[in-house]
């Protein structure tokens, strides 16, 4: 992938391109308006993820030659590593972050914080591995979108849309892993919530500025202002679709599930 695709793009009215990062600890902003402290990156990496260390044996074209005191070695693209591949040299020690399959995510050389920062979203429009960007719903209820990885795409690939997941991030702000942390709930599998404030059914009508309008059984329309993270699914609901909203104290709608007709 290359450098063109190291750019991050805010999906509103027009694309605007991302600011060059400098490092994985870097608090410099990432685009226009957009700063680290709103992706509000957790600590540590991903529970799926593991860290393992080793030392550089060979070096040869693109290929990175890693002892790390597994069964084979571990092997690393020169490209892939961006700013961080530079300077690499035979002997030197690295650190290589792996995913629950066993596949190099991202690497370093010894650093104080891991080689990916980790935050959380939702899905907030299909992805489409073709396109390689991958759409991200902010708790702020900002939409923007990341490039991907190769090795991120099939799990990217597997998301719904509303379902929150927590993302990892390279140094170059490409997306290299995802811990989902559930999917949209569907009642006619049985899924239920916990202790929901009040809960209301209705038919779908229509969803803009942070709030949906739904028709009552009694045919009238209430509007009810909807939490940021649950927006991307509340929006490819259908005119007159079934759907049972659940809100909190201050009458926000907190969860949904679909109702299928019978």
């Amino acid at each position: 992938m290359g450098a063109k695709r190291m750019e991050l793009v805010v999906l509103t009215s027009a694309m605007v391109m991302a600011c060059a990062v400098a490092g994985c600890g870097s608090s410099a902003k990432l685009m226009h308006g957009l700063s680290i402290e709103e992706l509000k990156p957790v600590p540590g990496i991903l529970p799926s993820a593991k860290l393992v260390k080793g030392t550089i044996s060979n070096i040869a074209g693109d290929r990175v030659e890693v002892q790390t005191g597994e069964r084979s070695p571990r092997f690393l693209s020169l490209e892939a590593g961006g700013e961080e591949a530079r300077g690499l040299q035979i002997g030197g020690a690295v650190e290589i972050m792996v995913n629950d399959r066993n596949e190099v995510v991202s690497y370093q050389r010894p650093a104080e914080n891991p080689p990916t920062k980790v935050f959380r979203g939702a899905l907030g429009k299909p992805f489409s591995p073709e396109k390689e960007r991958v759409t991200i719903r902010l708790d702020t209820g900002r939409d923007v979108g990341f490039y991907a990885r190769a090795v991120a795409m099939e799990k990217l690939a597997a998301l719904e849309v509303g379902e929150t997941a927590d993302f990892a991030v390279d140094r170059a702000y490409l997306l290299v892993d995802v811990f989902s942390l559930g999917k949209p709930r569907d009642l006619a599998a049985g899924s239920s919530l916990q202790a929901p404030q009040r809960r209301l059914e209705g038919a779908f009508v229509t969803i803009g500025d942070g709030r949906v309008r739904l028709r009552m059984k009694i045919d009238h329309i209430q509007t009810f202002p909807v939490r940021p993270l649950l927006q991307p699914a509340i929006e490819q609901l259908v005119p007159n679709e079934l759907v049972s909203v659940y809100l909190d104290g201050q009458g926000q709608v907190i969860d949904m599930v679909r109702i299928l007709r019978r």
